[in-house]
Parts: structure tokens; C-alpha cells; sequence
């Protein structure tokens, strides 16, 4: 007993962990934009070529107050250097990696993984799903005082592919990113799944919302809230989320 309880108190003093967020909705939906809500100083880690579309979030930024940098990355091993360089910085609290999908796609273009795909397309895909998940794993790591000099709040996106019906409403949408293992891991990884979307308000009216409790249609969570304190749906603001799990201005 004496020893679990040396291991509580090493944790209790190696302070808070930080939040490791998944943001998901459809393409060009404003995914990139929420960078700029947050508060302080954020990297946002950029997918070259694959992800664009990152001034909108740095004029928000300025409009809030916040500091955003930009910089991109080409492959995995680049964004997995990024990610140790990160363990011993001290100077941004927050990290925004923009995204999952276009991660996929970077390993799928891997030549080991594309002349795997010529023979064995299971084994290829077990393979980029375990180096997706290494890297997501990297990243999180950001978020303990113990792997991290100073923990960071990371969030990483992931494209909505969207099903429409025959009157252009969603039935439908699932995570798109190559590979089934990558899907499910940033799903179980994430203590925070949040959705952005257009969703129908009064009036019907549609308006940009942030989903943080899943619907029929749109996924949300945000572990360590009671559904009494979880708000559903909320401003299109991390900050406010960070506030809601303890750790906003």
C-alpha cells in the first residue's frame, strides 16, 4: 500500500495534465479557425499541401487577442521531430495539429507503405494505422507534466465525410482518415471529441456551433463532465471549452 501511495503523491506533485482534444467536422466547415480561439501563445502544426486555409485563424487570433504561429510539416517523421522538439519548449501552451486525415494520407504516399499496398493491402493498412498511432500518441504525450517540460493543451482535427439524403439533410458521417486502426484510436485517445458544424437553430436558421455531446448525427464528449454541466452545443470558442475542463482565462 505504501508504495501506491508514494505513486499517488508523484503524481499529485508532477502537477495537472493538460487536455488532448480531437476536432472533427466537415471539410472547410471552420475546423482550422478554432486555432484562433485559443488563448495564450498556439503552435498550429499545418499538413503542407494537404491543409490550407490558416489566415482566417490567425486574423482571429489577433481579434482575440491571441498569439498563433504557423508551421508546416511534409511527413510523419518531420511532425513526429516537431513533437520531441516540443517536449522541452516552454514557451506556447498549446498545440493545434491540423490534421488527422491529411497525417493519413502523408504515410499512405510512404513508398514502403505504397509498394505494400501492391501485395498485401491488410497488412499495408495495419501498418500506416500503428504508425498513426504512434505519432498520435507522441503528440499526447505533449499533455503530461512527466513526458513534458511545459504540458500543452493539443488538439488535433479530423475531416467529417458527410452522407446527405435525397433532400440534402445528413443521415450520416464518419471519421475521414485512411485506415480503420487510426479512426478508432483518435476516437478512444481524444478526452475531448468536439464537432464543429452548421447545425439548425431558431427559426431554422443555420448556425456554426461547436458540438461537445453527441447527437444522432454529430459526435461530441468531453470526459470528466456530468451531462448536467456538459452545454451540448456551444459558440464556436475553445477558450470556453477550456474553461469548462479547468483550464481557460
Amino acid at each position: 500500500m505504501s508504495s501506491i501511495l508514494e505513486r499517488l503523491k508523484k503524481r499529485e506533485a508532477t502537477g495537472p495534465k493538460a487536455l488532448f482534444a480531437v476536432i472533427a467536422g466537415p471539410r472547410l466547415g471552420g475546423k482550422t479557425s478554432l486555432a484562433g480561439t485559443l488563448p495564450g501563445k498556439t503552435l498550429l502544426l499545418q499538413a503542407t499541401v494537404f491543409e490550407s486555409g490558416c489566415e482566417s485563424a490567425k486574423a482571429l487570433a489577433a481579434q482575440n487577442g491571441n498569439q498563433l504561429e504557423v508551421l508546416n510539416f511534409s511527413s510523419r517523421e518531420e511532425l513526429n521531430e516537431i513533437a520531441k522538439e516540443l517536449a522541452t519548449d516552454t514557451e506556447f501552451d498549446h498545440v493545434y495539429v491540423d490534421g488527422l486525415s491529411a497525417l493519413t494520407d502523408l504515410i499512405f504516399r510512404e513508398p514502403k507503405i505504397a509498394m505494400k499496398m501492391k501485395s498485401d493491402n491488410w497488412a499495408a493498412f495495419r501498418e500506416l494505422g500503428e504508425a498513426v498511432t504512434d505519432t498520435i500518441l507522441r503528440l499526447k504525450e505533449l499533455t503530461y507534466s512527466e513526458k513534458a517540460k511545459k504540458p500543452k493543451n493539443v488538439l488535433l482535427t479530423c475531416a467529417l465525410a458527410v452522407k446527405l439524403d435525397k433532400n440534402g439533410s445528413v443521415v450520416d458521417v464518419s471519421l475521414e482518415a485512411k485506415g480503420n486502426v487510426a479512426v478508432t484510436q483518435i476516437t478512444k485517445l481524444g478526452e475531448a471529441v468536439l464537432t464543429v458544424a452548421q447545425v439548425s437553430g431558431e427559426g431554422g436558421v443555420l448556425q456554426r456551433r461547436l458540438i461537445t455531446k453527441s447527437t444522432e448525427i454529430w459526435p461530441g464528449r468531453i470526459d470528466g463532465l456530468l451531462d448536467s454541466t456538459n452545454p451540448g452545443s456551444m459558440e464556436p470558442d475553445l477558450n470556453q471549452v477550456l474553461k469548462l475542463v479547468g483550464g481557460g482565462e
